[in-house]
């Protein structure tokens, strides 16, 4: 014959039971990459849109900057578009009664409308939501806040035309204008007054979406927005410029070569706010849009950058090692059956070299037919994972697309082919370096282990009778291919490991918010709201629960060594006054929900116990731990501020009294407060604690604010009339509906668990197949070796047994080797990613147990199908062949 490779063919129809098996492995591999692909573009892009909802759709701001500049910042080569917005001015749409501020002290002497101009760029990279109507598209149209309209003398609707009196608010005392904190949406004074400068007429065109980032301000400043396309500068007036750069390439380094250019040398930089956020500008500062940058990893924050690109390529590896491990398992079985086939090629004649093209064209041709069957099988199951996920209609992922992205489809084509050719290198070397002789005296890989069989370990033990011993010999006589088929298991395990792991860490980073549907706060002249109140809102139908918020802020002595180390580095500021061999801090609050409130927290307890009285008399406190906390290089952190353990004492009394300090007794720590699954992001040491204390170390029991749980499927029409009703009775009272936003939260969390815990079943269904198509490849090319058996005298029901507990030994052995690698190699990905997301590692013992009896379980049902099919097979006919 003068070329060896065209058996290929021939053999690949002849053994068409074997070829399968081996399309298979290639299939799951290339499906698995497909899947993991498309689920991360499509995480990636709900995630890019999601930001862009938050934190707007730009790079970089430029905040507070003279007018005369505003053209040499748009006009830079470097800028590919820009928004501008300036602040027209406020407008007074009705004044506070007397009554109002007899009633509410803090309360604004106005009502104001803040006009801004924005150009068409600017409502766009802002995220302008609409509740109805349009956008401004002449300087003469108008949209207005939703929450506005009710405090217009008449309320105006979409084509109604409003004179507004535009002028500044000023320092009542010293008749100054009042500078603007940022675009002026926030803040005010008891202090001021209102002065008109021209008289503007405006078309109502649309309504704006209440602020996502509410604040107390937003009851007096609302906003409105016209169109300016800010053709005309206006030179003493002060602009914001929202800029997409033409490349994220080093946008650090860009803005600061635009500060220079326009002579700035030292200006405030930092991270940008969610959108509607309070925030305070005094002079010129400069905003990164890191949260939307870093998506890209392109943030400012190099550390960040590369940390995410280390950990996304420990990713990319451990999957293209764990499809490496699939493809070269089913190619080295297939190889080591065949040893006496390629054996009798080498007796006539073929070379070394011929023996490895026909393995590499094998791998070749199996290729064609395999990867776009997966790249197929990856799209289509992805398809149905978001089909039944749109069937759920909830929040997060409701707006979340399916990317079928070419470059992912020939990444994972490409990374298919490449492995297979890598997974075949192996084969094909012990293919073609078998001596004649020695391939045509043995199968390759049932070679009689040399050694003592006497000693057995605890699986060729007298209670497991002689199956037990059979299959224990059987492993050990056959080492490669028991390694082969344990090392398909392991790698399985190690997937699911590490990547149940990554879902945890997506899953402790991502907020879910306070759990109220309602707020009620008191800001009169009474300093508290009267239990007869909290009695009746408890009463109310609709109402689940409903929680007496007490706050004080303490002074507190921290003992040295109750600091974490860790937290010190990165706020040493903090702790800057000693005292008594600790340190002397501010920002220290005493909290209350109430008794109930520390029903709610038993459950989030890490150490300690809650009984209210004991809590009573030793003023007991659970201190809050915890605190979530970006780093000043990027470094998103949950880490504890301190390490208070029960029985610990501090000492304490309120800011700004020189009275005694008083001590509390910690009775137990938590991560989270009562209502809340967030971590804490303020820089606060928080003490939950029953009203009894509060009155103890403060001497007053009075609180301001109460939390309302209402029941979401009820009608809550009951507690909305009530708060209106203490509204007009009161005008200290203001109240907050939060129903609609924690549906949606709620919506948020369970959607992103199905995502999560959709792409682990994805990992789990692969890492299944897998080990199915593994175990079920060596028990059908044992044919052959099962005839023997029974040909000798065993029966079905011990061949059976046999092949299981061969399995359980499989499991057993994998499930250690796979849990120890599995969590180092987590560990290894979390610690890479480590000056980008920084969590406390703990070893994944959940994921062990699941994914080691997963294996197990999987390794016995593997054994079902040909085990049914091996006892059709006769005797002679498993002689003759094979398999």
């Amino acid at each position: 014959m003068r070329k060896y490779t065209g058996l290929t063919e021939k053999y690949l129809l002849g053994q068409k039971k074997r070829s399968i098996l081996t399309i298979v492995g290639i299939i799951l591999s290339v499906t698995l990459l497909t899947a993991v692909g498309t689920l991360a573009m499509s995480y990636q892009d709900k995630l890019v849109r999601q930001t862009i909802q938050d934190y707007g759709d730009y790079d970089v701001s430029f905040n507070g900057i003279p007018g005369k500049d505003v053209p040499r910042i748009v006009n830079q080569a470097v800028v590919g578009s820009a928004g501008v917005i300036h602040r027209i001015g406020y407008a007074i749409i009705s004044s506070t009664s007397e009554k109002e501020q007899k009633e509410n002290p803090f309360a604004a002497p106005y009502r104001y409308l803040n006009v801004k101009g924005y150009d068409s760029q600017a409502m766009s990279k802002l995220q302008v939501q609409l509740e109805s109507g349009r956008l401004p598209q002449k300087p003469n149209e108008i949209i207005l806040s939703s929450w506005s309209l009710n405090n217009f003398t008449s309320k105006p609707a979409i084509g109604d035309k409003i004179t507004l009196n535009l002028g500044d608010r000023l320092e009542a005392s010293t008749g100054k204008v009042k500078s603007a904190n940022s675009i002026g949406d926030y803040g005010w004074d008891l202090d001021e007054k209102f002065k008109p400068r021209m008289k503007q007429q405006y078309t109502v065109v649309g309504v704006m979406k209440p602020a996502k980032n509410v604040t107390w301000s937003s009851t007096f400043i609302y906003s409105a927005i016209t169109y300016d396309d800010h053709q005309k500068i206006d030179p003493s007036q002060t602009f914001f410029i929202y800029a997409t750069m033409k490349s994220m390439d080093n946008i650090k380094d860009k803005t600061e070569a635009i500060l220079s250019s326009l002579g700035w040398e030292s200006v405030d930089q930092g991270s940008a706010h969610e959108l509607n956020r309070e925030s305070v500008i005094k002079d010129i500062r400069i905003e990164y849009n890191n949260e939307l940058l870093e998506l890209f990893g392109k943030s400012t924050f190099t550390n960040v950058n590369q940390s995410s690109m280390y950990a996304f390529t420990a990713l990319v590896l451990i999957i293209m090692g764990c499809t490496s491990a699939v493809i070269y398992n089913t190619f080295h079985i297939s190889v080591l059956e065949r040893i006496s086939q390629f054996g009798m090629l080498r007796c006539i004649g073929a070379t070394p070299a011929q023996i490895r093209k026909i393995v590499f064209k094998e791998a070749t041709v199996l290729s064609l037919i395999a990867i776009p069957i997966g790249l197929f099988t990856g799209t289509i199951l992805m398809k149905v994972l978001f089909y039944n996920i749109s069937f759920l209609t909830l929040g997060f992922l409701n707006d979340m697309h399916m990317i079928i992205s070419m470059p992912i489809l020939l990444a994972a084509a490409g990374l298919g082919l490449i492995i297979v050719y890598v997974s075949a290198l192996g084969p094909a070397k012990l293919a073609s370096g078998v001596s004649p002789l020695e391939a045509l005296r043995t199968s390759g890989n049932t070679v009689v282990e040399q050694g003592d069989f006497k000693r057995l370990s605890f699986a060729g033990s007298k209670w497991l009778g002689f199956e037990g011993r059979f299959a224990s010999r059987n492993i050990r006589r056959n080492r490669k291919r028991f390694r082969i088929t344990a090392f398909s298991m392991i790698i399985s395990i190690v997937l699911y490991i590490v990547f149940s792991g990554l879902v945890n860490v997506l899953g402790t980073t991502s907020a879910s918010g306070i759990n109220y549907s309602y707020s009620l706060d008191y800001q009169g002249m009474n300093k508290r709201i009267p239990n007869s109140v909290y009695n009746k809102l408890a009463a109310l139908d609709g109402v689940n629960q409903a929680y007496p918020f007490y706050n004080h802020q303490l002074q507190a002595v921290i003992p040295k060594e109750k600091v974490n180390p860790d937290y010190y580095q990165h706020r040493k500021e903090m702790y800057t006054v000693e005292q008594d061999n600790g340190y002397r801090t501010d920002n220290n609050y005493l909290m209350s929900y109430g008794i109930n409130g520390l029903q709610e927290l038993r459950a989030k307890l890490t150490s300690g116990s809650i009984d209210a009285s004991q809590m009573n008399d030793e003023n007991g406190v659970i201190v809050l731990q915890k605190i979530n906390m970006t780093t000043k290089q990027g470094t998103k952190m949950i880490i504890d501020q301190t390490r208070f353990k029960v029985g610990d004492k501090i000492q304490v009394r309120e800011v700004g009294s020189n009275q005694a300090y008083k001590t509390v007794t910690v009775v137990g720590t938590a991560d989270h407060e009562p209502l809340s699954g967030d971590y804490t992001e303020s820089a606060i040491v928080q003490m939950i604690t029953t009203p009894k204390v509060i009155e103890n170390i403060t001497g007053n029991n009075a609180y301001h604010r109460i939390f309302i749980q209402a029941n979401p499927e009820a009608d809550n029409g009951a507690i909305t009339h009530y708060f209106k009703s203490l509204v007009q009775q009161d005008a200290g009272y203001s109240y907050r509906d939060r129903v609609e936003e924690m549906k949606q939260a709620r919506n948020d969390a369970m959607t992103l668990n199905i995502f999560l815990y959709g792409f682990i079943g994805v990992i789990a269904a692969i890492a299944f197949l897998n080990i199915l198509n593994t175990v079920s490849t060596n028990l059908i090319l044992r044919t052959k070796e099962f005839a023997v058996l029974k040909a000798i005298g065993m029966t079905q029901k011990e061949i059976r047994k046999m092949v299981l507990l061969e399995g359980m030994f499989y499991g057993i052995f994998a499930a250690i080797y796979g849990s120890v690698l599995g969590t180092a190699l987590s560990y290894g990905v979390s610690y890479l990613m480590r000056n980008a997301v920084q969590i406390e590692w703990f070893v994944p013992w959940s994921s062990i147990l699941i994914a080691s009896a997963g294996a197990i379980l999987a390794t016995l049902l593997a054994s079902y199908w040909p085990l049914r099919r091996l006892e059709r097979i006769q005797i002679t006919d498993g002689l003759r062949g094979e398999n």
